[in-house]
């Protein structure tokens, strides 16, 4: 039975229910070939949104992973006279299309196309949900994996991996032990300088233990008792003497660089935080060399 044909059948099940409230929605699930789901996404109603490139290529790379799940969200649908109407499932019918893979999902029929008005009105579940970890903690994390890996788009797989790792452990050391301040315009609160904390002992540019009075001491001491290094970086940033890289996408980001080098030269009395292209290549050697272990081989193999 082609899969139309099971929307028919659910549809006279659905009808025919004695209770008025089973007559408006229907729910069963479904394993749809690409090849079927290419017959379905014609279906997709005219209304829907625009494909949000981020998220088709998230869903894309679960499917060539095999992270693609049957969950309750559903592949929406809606008879309109004689033919049918796909109101929620476009990014992933055309994963699943870009894919070629074969996926089961749970499918709903619904009795009016109105129902779509009130689709994706909840609160979209962060990484740091789905885990149960701490938003402080996952946030350095995905900065490192799109910054320094192929994870442009981590998912709770990619994210759980770094956080079971030692890279998770000193990121959690951060947000429950040192416990950097979290007034507005904090330098040491930001993501990008807590990523710097955790590989500039990962890359054997730091102690562990000097890093972490480094970054105790800039959290609650006072400016007269921080390195000198870092006095700079600080007033670099608030006296607005550099321009300062915010990025989310790349080690460039000034929080981490600039982290990067005031941890490695923490000693160094009068050391000027000028950063060289020599030294932001060597970063990115290092750092790319720890967080490959974390991309998926096939990925690596790919790239």
């Amino acid at each position: 039975m082609d899969f139309t044909s099971k929307l028919d059948v659910k549809l006279q099940e659905m009808m025919n229910a004695s209770d008025p409230i089973d007559r408006k929605q229907i729910l069963f699930s479904a394993e749809i070939t690409a090849e079927e789901m290419k017959k379905i996404s014609e279906m997709n109603y005219k209304g829907n949104r625009d494909l949000h490139r981020p998220t088709f290529r998230k869903y894309v790379r679960a499917m060539n992973l095999n992270r693609w799940v049957l969950t309750p969200e559903p592949l929406v649908f809606v008879k309109q006279g004689t033919k049918w109407v796909m109101i929620n499932g476009n990014h992933r019918s055309n994963a699943q299309i870009e894919t070629g893979t074969t996926n089961c999902y749970s499918i709903a029929i619904v009795d009016s196309i109105d129902r779509y008005k009130y689709l994706d009105q909840g609160k979209v579940r962060t990484n740091a949900d789905i885990i149960g970890a701490h938003i402080n903690i996952v946030q350095p994390i995905q900065y490192l994996l799109r910054a320094s890996s192929f994870v442009s788009h981590p998912m709770p797989e990619d994210v759980e991996n770094v956080l079971r790792s030692r890279i998770g452990e000193l990121l959690s050391e951060v947000e429950y032990e040192i416990k950097p301040p979290r007034k507005s315009g904090s330098i040491w609160k930001q993501t990008a300088f807590k990523a710097a904390f955790a590989m500039a002992i990962m890359t054997d540019r730091i102690s562990y233990e000097n890093a972490y009075d480094v970054y105790d001491s800039l959290s609650h001491g006072d400016l007269k008792e921080w390195p000198d290094v870092f006095v700079q970086l600080y007033r670099q940033v608030m006296e607005s003497s550099i321009s300062v890289n915010r990025t989310g996408q790349s080690l460039d980001n000034d929080y981490f660089m600039r982290g990067m080098f005031a941890f490695e030269h923490h000693n160094n009395e009068g050391k000027t935080l000028a950063i060289h292209n020599n030294f932001r290549n060597s970063v990115k050697e290092d750092v790319f060399e720890v967080m490959k272990q974390f991309t998926p081989i096939e990925e690596r193999v790919a790239a």
